[in-house]
């Protein structure tokens, strides 16, 4: 392996590593930045995106030094890669221009320019996906899930009333459900515990493990 395999070994590594430690912290001690009761983006991400411009005008460098050095190979490489890095910086800071906020009798979430009020009494659905959690509001009349991202907030409330809602029998049924053959109750547990926030509902979880005893 030469130097410069070397080197776009080592950045591609470092990318990798950064992304694979900065999920790990999200899932475990990260905490969005609250400014009057709401919620924004932390400064993790903050931190990944400065990395990531430090990488991709690294990369650019090196795409002008291969172009002075007539080095096509490292030109071609250290170009396409730090366009795409960039391109990804644009992604992130466009995702990251939302804001959320709860308080006990509904959330509004501000997400691509639209503000979304959902009170909690009407919500009659939701649906796991990643990182988020959807929710169907039926107030709205395009009948479309709203999604929230449960990594980069904390709903708490949002997330404790769905499951007050679900063991009291007030959502719909799904016919795909999270785990084969599982109850709605059981999912929420299953979805909430697997994503860190079991301590919410210690209650249910009981609930659910008695039914098995």
């Amino acid at each position: 392996m030469n130097d410069k395999m070397l080197t776009f070994f080592i950045i591609t590594l470092t990318t990798i590593v950064i992304s694979v430690i900065a999920t790990y912290i999200r899932n475990k001690v990260y905490k969005p930045k609250y400014e009057n009761g709401v919620q924004k983006p932390g400064k993790l991400e903050g931190f990944i995106i400065t990395i990531l411009i430090l990488i991709a005008t690294l990369l650019a460098l090196m795409a002008v030094l291969g172009v002075s050095m007539k080095e096509t190979e490292m030109a071609i490489v250290s170009g396409v890669l730090a366009l795409f890095l960039f391109a990804i910086i644009v992604l992130l800071k466009q995702a990251l221009k939302v804001s959320y906020q709860e308080n006990t009798d509904y959330f509004i979430l501000k997400s691509k320019n639209k503000e979304y009020q959902v009170f909690y009494e009407n919500i009659v659905d939701w649906q796991p996906a990643l990182n988020e959690i959807a929710i169907l509001d039926k107030s709205r009349t395009d009948e479309k899930y709203v999604k929230i991202n449960i990594k980069l907030f904390k709903p708490e409330i949002l997330l404790r009333k769905i499951a007050d809602r679900t063991f009291e029998g007030k959502l719909y049924s799904s016919d795909k459900d999270y785990l084969e053959g599982a109850s709605k109750e059981t999912e929420i547990v299953h979805y909430l515990v697997n994503n860190n926030y079991g301590y919410l509902i210690k209650d249910y979880i009981e609930e659910v493990e008695d039914r098995f005893l």
